[in-house]
């Protein structure tokens, strides 16, 4: 009971300490952000002081192209009048974020386009943590269930990343056939490389529309096309766009047609796809069948524990000597994780 309150005590200070800071304290970046949006009022300004009259300003240009600022452009630019909110997931995030593990949890959540900043994210996984951990200590009374409520507390925003970033990448990949084949027919009626894929911008639906966007403006600011490209390959983890990629880097280097060259990589990649669509196929029996495996054991004994407690609970009270009953059960969990491994293993075929 005495370490329960030692803990609650201890958190509940951390939380009035990070309250006060909220109160207190400034979002990170409010400094930059005032210069940043008063150096672009005074462009703003200088440009319709020098522009003719009949000639429309840069934000009607931008209005009637459809070229507007990105998401992204906008997060990096910061918003005014934030939220308390994000106030305060900004506050809690800065002081608990290490410098370098920001840089790669922003990497995570650009590639699941997840519009939360690095220290942001960090401050929902701490109190993800901190609210169950409290839940589990206070309410239930149990070091256990608090201990196991953070950890799994730990891991939800993480799964939730993963599978964010599964099904963008499964979007994106899904795209790329049709933005091959547009590439391919923009560069054979005349258009330039980068002309076509701003075309396949403005066409194409989101993953791939804003990631050529994306593309497109870093290489106006001044970056290499071959960087932005590596750059876009690194945030889709795609191995058919990485394919794409690595032609179009060769053929600026070598020469040839690109237009070409795109459609055989279409059709490559398509006849990849029905490979794989096969495979998945006939190893979906082996798939299930490992998987029923693995949960069978589980489920037998909790079949067995709503029959007869006394008899499965012996598993976890027997004692002889130095041996206990739950070794048995820590062995059998390890063999139940190495065979599912293995069995994923095998079905795993890479094409």
């Amino acid at each position: 009971m005495q370490i329960i309150l030692v803990l609650v005590v201890g958190v509940a200070t951390f939380l009035l300490f990070l309250l006060i800071f909220l109160i207190f304290g400034r979002p990170p970046g409010e400094d930059v952000r005032k210069r940043m949006e008063a150096y672009l009022a005074e462009s703003q300004m200088a440009a319709k002081d020098y522009a003719p009259e009949d000639e429309p300003t840069p934000e009607e240009k931008a209005i009637d192209s459809g070229d507007t600022e990105g998401d992204w452009v906008k997060e990096m630019r910061g918003e005014k009048g934030a939220s308390f909110g994000k106030k305060l997931l900004a506050n809690v995030g800065t002081i608990i974020t290490p410098k370098g593990l920001a840089t790669r949890i922003a990497k995570n959540l650009a590639k699941a386009d997840i519009p939360l900043k690095a220290n942001e994210f960090v401050a929902i996984q701490f109190l993800s943590v901190v609210f169950p951990l409290i839940f589990g200590l206070v309410i239930l009374q149990s070091i256990v269930f608090g201990v196991l409520f953070a950890v799994i507390g730990y891991f939800i925003p993480l799964i939730w990343i993963a599978i964010k970033k599964s099904k963008r990448v499964a979007a994106f990949n899904g795209q790329i056939l049709d933005t091959l084949i547009m590439l391919a027919n923009g560069m054979k009626a005349g258009y330039s490389f980068l002309q076509a894929m701003e075309m396949v911008a403005r066409e194409a639906p989101p993953p791939m529309s804003s990631e050529l966007k994306r593309v497109l403006k870093e290489n106006s600011l001044g970056l290499n096309l071959e960087d932005c490209l590596n750059a876009l390959n690194e945030r889709v983890e795609s191995e058919d766009w990485d394919l794409v990629t690595t032609v179009v880097l060769i053929q600026r280097q070598v020469g040839g047609n690109l237009a070409e060259i795109l459609d055989k990589i279409g059709f490559t990649i398509r006849q990849r796809m029905k490979i794989k669509g096969d495979i998945q196929t006939k190893t979906a029996q082996a798939k299930v069948s490992g998987l029923l495996v693995g949960v069978l054991p589980f489920g037998i004994g909790i079949m067995i524990y709503l029959l007869n407690p006394e008899f499965i609970m012996s598993l976890f009270t027997f004692k002889r000597g130095g041996f206990r009953g739950w070794f048995v059960v820590v062995f059998g969990l390890f063999w139940e994780v190495i065979g599912m491994i293995v069995i994923m293993k095998i079905v795993d075929i890479e094409v």
